[in-house]
């Protein structure tokens, strides 16, 4: 052999080999960025495909509450309520179509072993001649299945019977009835089966009570009636809730113990080894309903990995490289022959596969592409374009896995810390109902521009939701910077933002919360910085207020009073006192101020301004308000007709109720159910009331005095608007704020007195002196025109009986009091 064909020989084997090893290397590369870019697409779409099995379990059996409570208002209604009546109620709901799942609707009545037989009777009277409470024997008490819809073949097989006979279902109702609470039971075999394959049941429990003291568990078991429930059949109500669209993973719901399969309550693979089934993405989240623990174990599906036509993008990759090798290679060999021609064909070969090698680049940068937007569309606002809540979430733990190597937080032991901000726009609610939510949407967008541009770029911010924004500030151990960036935040609102061509001026309250070692947990730091928020807006517009021991401690004080609000009308807890009114001229009594008082069982006395915000604030005020105006009309009602007395008594209003529409046909229908004259009325609102809404309290107070009934301005002078309103506002009385009262002594508070009588002199608006104590007081206010006064000078507020005891005793004011007012 020449030296020439064995070099050609073995150069023809060294572009052999190199062809093969290249297409081996560039198939193996080309596999593992597909296998990676697959993974992460499935893990994505795993993660969303959890979060909305969660989702929608939650939000159903929301939904399931809501029946619940609304069949629950049906027996509240009615004490007596017939089986027609409540086919009727059911039917209306459509159980089927509205809230699929739901084997069965009903009420469960606690039967005592002496009213056993005539229970049965009753019911076997009603049409069904072979009723029996079930399963036979004697027990303490039943509580036997009343009222059941659907009445098909399926319930039947449970009216009658007597829940409280079998454990779980005994200890979930047990818990509904001492808490008051809506409680899932754990698993159970519904008597409903008839099937023969049973599916996994459970049953939800909302407590009826017969009686109006519920403040205690023994109390609660006294008035507890029945209950009124709902069956499920955990398939049936999986599949209502989910469908036939869960085509990326296999779920298994377990109650509180994940992976006995004594607790399964469902699994969406029907296979008999469906829980020892392996997957390459495998997750358990934890749901919590009402009482149970329910654990979501999820396995992904192939189909998490498959693109359109079943097939994965690995496998796309390695059969396009690998193909495009062997081609590659077969080519090279045939080519051999000749240098000139394995030449062309190499550079034709070559094009060819660097068109295919782009193709498949473009491919998956195309696939990342997407995934990157997927991505996006998770962590970013799709209105400011800044991230959103979910991002915020993930920066704090970032935060805290950077320092620690955990969830917590850097400590003041640490290089470094961090401060949360809070932030909501002031008055955006008005701006978003008197401009539209297109110009509020386009506030928010500018607000969060400006945020972005002016901040420092290793500030992270966020809008979390309507007018929330949030900002984590790092490397802050003094603190010092978090406080100066909060002034720099309020700066950047002193210019208008510019909107669809108008300029819109608003503020921004910002709440703080520092880490420290105290706090090192996300959670409860946003909490802390959340409350310095609220706090700050209740204080007024534009305000920084940084969470600390003192807000803790109001903010249990609050959490205390709130949960002492709650059924404290329906234990009677509140009462009435009126303070008498004196005529300035004569010291006569002209009326009284109705007060509401609270004396707690526990904790006894709780003034007025500890609760009467909390209240405002949670709703409870509405009612409270209504039973005030009730009770106060009754009172009235009463006195007038034993002689005792007929003043005017005068209720304060809360925003509430100035706000509501029902406000003037609430008055007047109680006004004319205890035959009271408009004219025994009066309505005292505070100067606050009037600020968000000015025309519509306007427009309020003006029917109520259409009616006949006087409006006093309560603590004048103390206000936003008193001057620029008052000339507009249709009032009938000022009362002059008891803190200027108080400090007659100084020329400033002299002077302001005697401005507000002129004041309402000059309008024909009479005056009343709040909280005159000295007979200086007394005197100063009579000699510049004062028309009444009331006060502990001339008496405190008592009960109506010590009150009746007051106005018939003729030295109940002392002889000083009188002599300031004759």
């Amino acid at each position: 052999m020449t030296k020439q064909n064995l070099w050609s020989t073995k150069g023809a084997a060294a572009v052999v080999l190199a062809t093969a090893i290249g297409g081996i290397l560039a198939t193996s590369a080309s596999y593992q960025f597909a296998l990676k870019t697959e993974q992460l697409a499935a893990e994505q779409r795993f993660m969303f495909a959890r979060a909305e099995t969660v989702a929608a379990i939650e939000a159903r059996m929301r939904n399931y509450e809501s029946v619940l409570r609304g069949s629950s208002s049906v027996f509240e209604i009615s004490q007596d309520l017939t089986r027609q009546q409540w086919h009727a109620f059911t039917s209306g709901l459509q159980l089927d179509r509205n809230f699929p799942g739901i084997q069965a609707l009903g009420y469960a009545k606690w039967v005592q072993p002496e009213n056993k037989a005539g229970y049965e009777a009753t019911v076997r009277s009603e049409g069904f001649p072979d009723f029996r409470i079930k399963p036979d024997g004697i027990r303490e008490a039943y509580t036997s299945i009343t009222f059941i819809e659907p009445m098909d073949v399926r319930n039947q097989q449970a009216f009658g019977f007597d829940m409280w006979s079998e454990e779980t279902r005994r200890s979930a109702m047990a818990h509904a009835r001492d808490t008051g609470e809506i409680t899932i039971s754990g698993p159970v075999k519904l008597v409903q089966e008839i099937d023969s394959r049973v599916q996994a049941g459970i049953l939800m429990y909302l407590p009826h009570y017969a009686g109006s003291d519920l403040s205690t568990t023994t109390a609660r078991q006294a008035a507890n009636a029945g209950f009124v429930y709902g069956a499920f059949r955990m398939d049936d109500l999986m599949a209502g809730i989910l469908g036939s669209d869960h085509q990326h993973i296999e779920i298994e719901i377990f109650d509180t113990t994940s992976g006995d399969q004594n607790n399964l309550l469902y699994t969406s693979d029907a296979s008999k080894d469906a829980a020892g089934k392996t997957a390459p993405l495998t997750a358990t989240d934890a749901i919590t309903v009402y009482g149970r623990t329910w654990q979501l174990a999820s396995r992904g599906k192939p189909s998490l990995f498959m693109h359109d036509g079943g097939v994965s993008l690995g496998q796309v990759a390695i059969t396009a490289s690998a193909g495009a090798s062997l081609f590659l290679l077969i080519l090279v060999l045939l080519a051999l022959n000749t240098r000139k021609r394995a030449a062309d064909i190499a550079k034709h070969i070559t094009h060819d596969l660097d068109q295919r090698t782009e193709e498949l680049s473009a491919s998956l940068r195309r696939q990342v592409r997407i995934e990157d937007e997927l991505r996006s569309l998770v962590t970013t606002d799709t209105l400011t374009g800044l991230a959103n809540r979910s991002a915020f979430n993930v920066w704090l733990k970032d935060a805290g896995k950077k320092h620690q190597g955990t969830f917590a937080f850097p400590t003041d032991d640490v290089d470094g810390g961090h401060s949360i901000m809070m932030m909501d726009l002031d008055r955006f609610k008005t701006i978003n109902d008197t401009l539209g939510h297109i110009i509020g949407d386009e506030l928010l967008t500018a607000v969060g521009a400006r945020l972005k541009s002016e901040l420092p770029s290793n500030c992270r911010l966020a809008r979390l939701g309507g007018d929330e924004f949030a900002l984590l500030v790092p490397d802050d151990h003094d603190q010092t910077e978090s406080l100066k960036l909060a002034d720099q935040i309020s700066n950047l609102f002193a210019e208008p933002f510019e909107c669809d061509g108008r300029y819109i001026k608003t503020t921004c309250s910002i709440g703080m919360a520092f880490i420290s070692s105290a706090v090192p947990n996300a959670e409860r730091a946003m909490s802390q910085a959340d409350i310095a928020l609220y706090r700050a807006k209740d204080t007024g517009r534009g305000v920084i207020k940084v969470f600390d021991e003192a807000l803790e401690a109001e903010t249990v004080r609050r959490a205390t009073i709130e949960d002492a609000l709650d059924g404290a009308l329906a234990r009677r807890e509140f009462h009435l006192e009126f303070q008498p009114k004196i005529g300035s001229n004569g010291g006569d009594v002209v009326g009284a101020e109705v007060l509401l008082r609270w004396v707690h069982p526990t904790m006894g006395f709780i003034p007025p301004d500890m609760f009467i915000q909390t209240a405002e604030e949670t709703g409870y005020i509405e009612s409270i308000s209504a039973w005030i105006l009730d009770a106060t009309c009754e009172q009235m009602r009463t006195w007038m007709d034993n002689g005792v007395t007929d003043i005017p008594l005068a209720i304060n209003l809360s925003s509430q109720q100035l706000q509501s529409p029902e406000l003037i046909a609430t008055v007047t229908n109680t006004l004319r159910r205890h035959n009271i004259p408009p004219e025994k009325l009066e309505i005292e609102i505070t100067e606050s009331m009037l600020i968000d809404d000015f025309e519509q309290a306007y427009q309020r107070l003006k029917q109520l005095r259409d009616i006949g009934i006087k409006v006093a301005l309560d603590d004048f002078g103390t206000g936003y608007s008193s001057l620029s309103y008052l000339h507009k506002l249709e009032v009938d009385v000022l009362k002059i704020d008891r803190s200027f009262v108080g400090s007659l002594e100084t020329p400033q508070s002299r002077t302001i007195v005697q401005s507000i009588m002129t004041l309402a002199k000059t309008l024909n608006l009479s005056t009343v002196g709040e909280g005159v104590e000295t007979v200086e007081q007394a005197q100063f206010l009579r000699a510049n025109g004062c028309d009444e006064m009331q006060g502990w000078l001339f008496a405190r507020s008592l009960r109506a009986e010590d009150l009746e005891k007051w106005l018939a005793d003729a030295d109940a004011m002392t002889t000083s009091a009188k002599l300031a007012v004759v």
